[in-house]
Protein backbone atom coordinates (compact mmCIF):
# COMPACT_ATOMS: atom_id res chain seq x y z
CA UNK A 1 0.00 0.00 0.00
CA UNK A 2 2.37 2.71 1.24
CA UNK A 3 5.79 1.80 -0.14
CA UNK A 4 7.68 4.92 0.95
CA UNK A 5 9.75 4.70 4.12
CA UNK A 6 8.40 8.00 5.53
CA UNK A 7 4.66 8.73 5.46
CA UNK A 8 3.67 12.20 6.64
CA UNK A 9 0.07 13.03 7.61
CA UNK A 10 -1.06 16.65 7.83
CA UNK A 11 -4.15 18.81 7.44
CA UNK A 12 -6.17 21.54 9.08
CA UNK A 13 -6.51 21.37 12.84
CA UNK A 14 -9.64 19.53 13.94
CA UNK A 15 -10.06 17.28 10.90
CA UNK A 16 -9.02 14.08 12.68
CA UNK A 17 -5.40 14.07 11.53
CA UNK A 18 -4.15 12.06 14.52
CA UNK A 19 -6.89 9.45 14.06
CA UNK A 20 -6.03 9.06 10.36
CA UNK A 21 -2.27 8.91 11.08
CA UNK A 22 -2.90 6.24 13.71
CA UNK A 23 -5.01 4.19 11.30
CA UNK A 24 -2.33 4.45 8.59
CA UNK A 25 0.35 3.37 11.08
CA UNK A 26 -1.84 0.46 12.19
CA UNK A 27 -2.28 -0.60 8.56
CA UNK A 28 1.47 -0.30 7.83
CA UNK A 29 2.21 -2.43 10.89
CA UNK A 30 0.47 -5.34 9.15
CA UNK A 31 3.33 -5.36 6.65
CA UNK A 32 6.30 -4.60 8.89
CA UNK A 33 7.72 -2.91 11.97
CA UNK A 34 6.27 0.63 12.11
CA UNK A 35 6.68 3.65 14.36
CA UNK A 36 4.13 6.45 14.72
CA UNK A 37 5.89 9.73 15.51
CA UNK A 38 4.36 12.90 16.93
CA UNK A 39 5.74 16.35 17.81
CA UNK A 40 2.80 16.94 20.16
CA UNK A 41 3.94 18.00 23.61
CA UNK A 42 0.46 18.42 25.12
CA UNK A 43 -0.04 14.92 26.49
CA UNK A 44 2.03 12.15 28.05
CA UNK A 45 -0.09 9.33 26.60
CA UNK A 46 -1.14 8.60 23.06
CA UNK A 47 -4.83 9.54 22.75
CA UNK A 48 -5.81 6.40 20.82
CA UNK A 49 -3.36 3.68 21.82
CA UNK A 50 -3.28 4.83 25.47
CA UNK A 51 0.41 4.09 26.01
CA UNK A 52 3.12 6.43 27.32
CA UNK A 53 4.23 8.97 24.73
CA UNK A 54 7.90 9.86 25.13
CA UNK A 55 11.18 10.14 23.27
CA UNK A 56 11.82 6.40 23.32
CA UNK A 57 9.55 4.21 21.13
CA UNK A 58 6.84 2.50 23.17
CA UNK A 59 5.15 -0.66 21.93
CA UNK A 60 1.47 0.01 21.23
CA UNK A 61 0.49 -3.11 19.25
CA UNK A 62 2.08 -5.90 17.25
CA UNK A 63 4.75 -4.38 14.98
CA UNK A 64 3.68 -0.88 16.04
CA UNK A 65 5.42 1.60 18.36
CA UNK A 66 4.62 5.22 19.19
CA UNK A 67 6.92 8.04 20.25
CA UNK A 68 7.14 11.81 20.56
CA UNK A 69 10.14 13.75 19.26
CA UNK A 70 11.50 16.51 21.47
CA UNK A 71 14.04 18.95 20.02
CA UNK A 72 16.25 19.21 23.11
CA UNK A 73 16.30 15.45 23.59
CA UNK A 74 17.27 15.11 19.93
CA UNK A 75 20.16 17.55 20.42
CA UNK A 76 21.42 15.64 23.44
CA UNK A 77 21.24 12.37 21.51
CA UNK A 78 23.12 13.94 18.57
CA UNK A 79 25.89 15.25 20.86
CA UNK A 80 26.27 11.86 22.55
CA UNK A 81 26.69 10.18 19.15
CA UNK A 82 28.97 12.71 17.45
CA UNK A 83 31.12 14.45 20.05
CA UNK A 84 33.88 12.80 22.13
CA UNK A 85 33.44 13.12 25.90
CA UNK A 86 29.89 14.26 25.29
CA UNK A 87 29.04 13.83 28.97
CA UNK A 88 30.96 17.05 29.65
CA UNK A 89 28.26 18.98 27.76
CA UNK A 90 25.23 17.34 29.30
CA UNK A 91 24.75 19.88 32.09
CA UNK A 92 24.88 22.76 29.59
CA UNK A 93 22.43 21.02 27.23
CA UNK A 94 19.98 20.66 30.11
CA UNK A 95 20.42 24.23 31.30
CA UNK A 96 17.93 27.07 31.05
CA UNK A 97 20.46 29.05 29.01
CA UNK A 98 20.55 26.43 26.23
CA UNK A 99 16.76 26.01 26.31
CA UNK A 100 16.33 29.77 25.86
CA UNK A 101 18.77 29.72 22.94
CA UNK A 102 16.97 26.82 21.25
CA UNK A 103 13.59 28.51 21.60
CA UNK A 104 14.91 31.84 20.28
CA UNK A 105 16.89 30.54 17.28
CA UNK A 106 14.55 30.52 14.24
CA UNK A 107 13.91 27.01 12.99
CA UNK A 108 16.40 25.36 15.37
CA UNK A 109 13.91 23.18 17.22
CA UNK A 110 12.16 22.20 13.98
CA UNK A 111 15.46 21.22 12.34
CA UNK A 112 16.49 19.09 15.33
CA UNK A 113 13.13 17.29 15.31
CA UNK A 114 13.41 16.71 11.57
CA UNK A 115 16.90 15.33 12.15
CA UNK A 116 15.48 12.68 14.48
CA UNK A 117 12.78 11.91 11.92
CA UNK A 118 15.53 11.50 9.30
CA UNK A 119 17.40 9.03 11.52
CA UNK A 120 14.26 6.97 12.07
CA UNK A 121 13.52 6.87 8.34
CA UNK A 122 17.04 6.05 7.18
CA UNK A 123 18.83 4.20 9.98
CA UNK A 124 16.49 2.39 12.35
CA UNK A 125 14.77 -0.95 12.88
CA UNK A 126 11.50 0.41 11.49
CA UNK A 127 10.45 -0.37 7.93
CA UNK A 128 7.85 2.45 7.99
CA UNK A 129 7.82 5.77 9.83
CA UNK A 130 4.42 7.47 10.03
CA UNK A 131 4.72 11.11 11.07
CA UNK A 132 1.64 12.66 12.67
CA UNK A 133 2.75 16.10 11.49
CA UNK A 134 1.62 19.49 12.80
CA UNK A 135 -1.41 21.20 11.29
CA UNK A 136 -1.18 23.06 7.98
CA UNK A 137 0.47 26.35 8.97
CA UNK A 138 3.17 24.86 11.19
CA UNK A 139 3.71 22.02 8.72
CA UNK A 140 4.44 24.47 5.89
CA UNK A 141 7.05 26.14 8.10
CA UNK A 142 8.51 22.73 8.94
CA UNK A 143 8.85 21.79 5.26
CA UNK A 144 10.76 25.00 4.49
CA UNK A 145 13.13 24.84 7.50
CA UNK A 146 15.89 22.79 5.76
CA UNK A 147 16.00 25.17 2.77
CA UNK A 148 16.08 28.20 5.07
CA UNK A 149 18.94 26.63 7.04
CA UNK A 150 20.91 25.95 3.84
CA UNK A 151 20.57 29.61 2.89
CA UNK A 152 21.61 30.84 6.33
CA UNK A 153 24.42 28.36 7.08
CA UNK A 154 26.65 27.73 4.08
CA UNK A 155 29.10 25.19 5.57
CA UNK A 156 29.49 22.85 8.50
CA UNK A 157 27.47 20.08 10.19
CA UNK A 158 24.25 22.10 10.31
CA UNK A 159 24.38 22.68 6.56
CA UNK A 160 25.21 19.02 5.92
CA UNK A 161 22.34 17.75 8.07
CA UNK A 162 19.84 20.21 6.59
CA UNK A 163 20.74 19.02 3.09
CA UNK A 164 20.22 15.36 4.03
CA UNK A 165 16.84 16.15 5.57
CA UNK A 166 15.76 18.16 2.54
CA UNK A 167 16.83 15.37 0.19
CA UNK A 168 14.66 12.92 2.16
CA UNK A 169 11.59 15.15 2.28
CA UNK A 170 11.77 16.11 -1.41
CA UNK A 171 12.27 12.55 -2.67
CA UNK A 172 8.86 11.10 -3.66
CA UNK A 173 10.28 7.58 -3.69
CA UNK A 174 11.16 7.87 0.00
CA UNK A 175 8.58 10.29 1.41
CA UNK A 176 4.85 10.65 0.82
CA UNK A 177 2.52 13.28 2.32
CA UNK A 178 -1.05 12.18 3.01
CA UNK A 179 -3.48 15.07 3.39
CA UNK A 180 -6.47 14.84 5.71
CA UNK A 181 -9.57 17.01 5.47
CA UNK A 182 -13.28 17.13 6.15
CA UNK A 183 -15.98 17.61 3.54
CA UNK A 184 -16.37 21.23 4.68
CA UNK A 185 -15.57 24.27 2.58
CA UNK A 186 -12.85 25.84 4.77
CA UNK A 187 -11.10 22.55 5.49
CA UNK A 188 -11.32 21.49 1.82
CA UNK A 189 -9.87 24.74 0.51
CA UNK A 190 -7.06 24.64 3.06
CA UNK A 191 -6.25 21.06 2.04
CA UNK A 192 -6.12 22.05 -1.63
CA UNK A 193 -3.85 24.99 -0.82
CA UNK A 194 -1.53 22.69 1.13
CA UNK A 195 -1.53 20.21 -1.76
CA UNK A 196 -0.52 23.00 -4.18
CA UNK A 197 2.20 24.16 -1.76
CA UNK A 198 3.68 20.66 -1.61
CA UNK A 199 3.48 20.17 -5.37
CA UNK A 200 5.45 23.41 -5.81
CA UNK A 201 8.21 21.81 -3.74
CA UNK A 202 7.94 18.63 -5.82
CA UNK A 203 7.09 16.46 -2.84
CA UNK A 204 5.24 13.16 -3.14
CA UNK A 205 1.62 13.90 -2.26
CA UNK A 206 -1.48 11.73 -1.99
CA UNK A 207 -3.94 10.43 -1.32
CA UNK A 208 -6.14 13.16 0.11
CA UNK A 209 -8.37 11.54 2.72
CA UNK A 210 -11.82 12.96 3.44
CA UNK A 211 -12.52 12.02 7.04
CA UNK A 212 -15.94 11.60 8.70
CA UNK A 213 -17.91 11.31 5.48
CA UNK A 214 -21.65 10.91 6.11
CA UNK A 215 -23.81 8.87 3.75
CA UNK A 216 -27.51 9.73 3.67
CA UNK A 217 -29.62 6.61 4.14
CA UNK A 218 -32.95 8.30 3.36
CA UNK A 219 -34.03 10.88 0.81
CA UNK A 220 -35.92 13.98 1.96
CA UNK A 221 -39.09 12.57 0.37
CA UNK A 222 -38.71 9.38 2.39
CA UNK A 223 -38.20 11.39 5.56
CA UNK A 224 -41.34 13.44 4.92
CA UNK A 225 -43.26 10.22 4.23
CA UNK A 226 -42.19 8.86 7.62
CA UNK A 227 -43.20 12.14 9.28
CA UNK A 228 -46.68 11.92 7.74
CA UNK A 229 -47.38 8.59 9.42
CA UNK A 230 -50.36 8.65 11.73
CA UNK A 231 -49.34 9.58 15.27
CA UNK A 232 -45.66 8.57 15.19
CA UNK A 233 -44.37 7.89 18.69
CA UNK A 234 -41.53 9.80 20.40
CA UNK A 235 -38.92 7.19 19.43
CA UNK A 236 -39.89 7.32 15.77
CA UNK A 237 -40.02 11.12 15.84
CA UNK A 238 -36.48 11.22 17.25
CA UNK A 239 -35.33 8.80 14.54
CA UNK A 240 -36.96 10.94 11.86
CA UNK A 241 -35.20 14.06 13.12
CA UNK A 242 -31.86 12.22 13.24
CA UNK A 243 -32.39 10.99 9.68
CA UNK A 244 -33.21 14.52 8.52
CA UNK A 245 -30.09 15.96 10.18
CA UNK A 246 -27.97 13.23 8.62
CA UNK A 247 -29.46 13.84 5.18
CA UNK A 248 -28.85 17.59 5.43
CA UNK A 249 -25.24 17.06 6.54
CA UNK A 250 -24.63 14.61 3.69
CA UNK A 251 -26.01 17.14 1.20
CA UNK A 252 -23.77 19.85 2.66
CA UNK A 253 -20.72 17.58 2.45
CA UNK A 254 -21.51 16.72 -1.18
CA UNK A 255 -20.76 20.30 -2.28
CA UNK A 256 -17.31 20.31 -0.66
CA UNK A 257 -16.64 16.79 -1.92
CA UNK A 258 -17.40 17.94 -5.47
CA UNK A 259 -14.85 20.75 -5.03
CA UNK A 260 -12.20 18.26 -3.92
CA UNK A 261 -13.00 15.79 -6.70
CA UNK A 262 -12.62 18.55 -9.28
CA UNK A 263 -9.16 19.55 -8.00
CA UNK A 264 -7.42 16.39 -6.84
CA UNK A 265 -7.00 13.04 -8.56
CA UNK A 266 -6.41 10.72 -5.61
CA UNK A 267 -9.31 11.11 -3.17
CA UNK A 268 -10.19 8.60 -0.46
CA UNK A 269 -13.11 8.74 1.95
CA UNK A 270 -13.47 7.50 5.52
CA UNK A 271 -16.90 7.27 7.16
CA UNK A 272 -17.95 9.00 10.33
CA UNK A 273 -17.87 6.39 13.10
CA UNK A 274 -19.63 7.34 16.33
CA UNK A 275 -19.65 5.76 19.75
CA UNK A 276 -16.86 3.19 19.44
CA UNK A 277 -13.91 2.50 21.70
CA UNK A 278 -10.57 3.64 20.20
CA UNK A 279 -9.53 0.10 19.28
CA UNK A 280 -12.79 -0.58 17.43
CA UNK A 281 -12.65 2.83 15.77
CA UNK A 282 -9.15 2.13 14.48
CA UNK A 283 -10.09 -1.35 13.30
CA UNK A 284 -12.98 0.10 11.30
CA UNK A 285 -10.87 2.85 9.75
CA UNK A 286 -8.04 0.45 8.90
CA UNK A 287 -10.46 -1.79 7.02
CA UNK A 288 -11.79 1.19 5.07
CA UNK A 289 -8.24 2.36 4.28
CA UNK A 290 -7.31 -1.10 3.03
CA UNK A 291 -10.41 -1.14 0.84
CA UNK A 292 -9.64 2.31 -0.55
CA UNK A 293 -6.09 1.23 -1.36
CA UNK A 294 -7.30 -1.88 -3.19
CA UNK A 295 -9.92 0.02 -5.21
CA UNK A 296 -7.42 2.78 -5.97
Amino acid sequence: MFRERLIVVSGKGGVGKTVVASAIADLCAREGNTVLVSFDGQTDRHPLFDVPLGYEPQEAAHNLSVMRVDALAAVREYVRRKIPFSGMYDAFLRSRMFRDFAEAAPGFEELMCLGKLYDLATDSEFSRVVFDAPATGHFKTLVDVPAATLQAVLVGPLNHNARKIQDLLMNPERTRVVLTTLAEEMAAREALELEAFLHERRMGVGPMIVNQRVASRFSLDEIEAMRSLTEPGPVLLAAIEAAKAESELAASQADSLALLQAETRDLWQLPRIIGHEPALLLDGLVEHLAGQAESG
